[in-house]
Parts: C-alpha cells; structure tokens; sequence
C-alpha cells in the first residue's frame, strides 16, 4: 500500500514540474513535428502504392502473354 501512495505521489509531483517547466510548449513542438512526419510519410505511402500497383498490372500482363503462348503450342 505504501508503495501505491507513493507512486501516486510520485506522479503528481511529475505532472505538476512537468507543466511547471514548459511541458505544454514541447508537447506543442512535438505535435507539429509529428504533424509533418506524417505528411512526408503520406508521400512515401502513395508512391509504393503507385509503384505496386504498377508492378501488379505487369504481372498479371505477363501471366497472360504466358497463359496465350502456352495456348498456342
């Protein structure tokens, strides 16, 4: 029970300096750095989408040339 108190204790007094300090203006600065990671994450994300959709049609493309000149014989 005494170590429940104080880790509640403990946690309060890491809260309080941590909004003491300025906490709320790095939290703000990590929000936005966050904000533009996830844009250029988004540019990778489409460009491997493009990239394997591409591939998908080439493969399928190729499947079917295969499947007619297997036909053919």
């Amino acid at each position: 029970m005494k170590k429940f108190i104080l880790g509640i204790v403990i946690g309060v007094l890491l809260i309080f300096l941590f909004t003491y300090l300025g906490g709320g203006a790095a939290l703000q600065t990590l929000g936005k750095k966050t904000i533009e990671v996830g844009e250029r994450v988004e540019v990778y994300e489409k460009a491997l989408k493009d990239v394997t959709q591409e591939l998908l049609k080439k493969t399928q493309e190729t499947k079917k040339d295969i499947q007619k000149k297997e036909i053919k014989k």
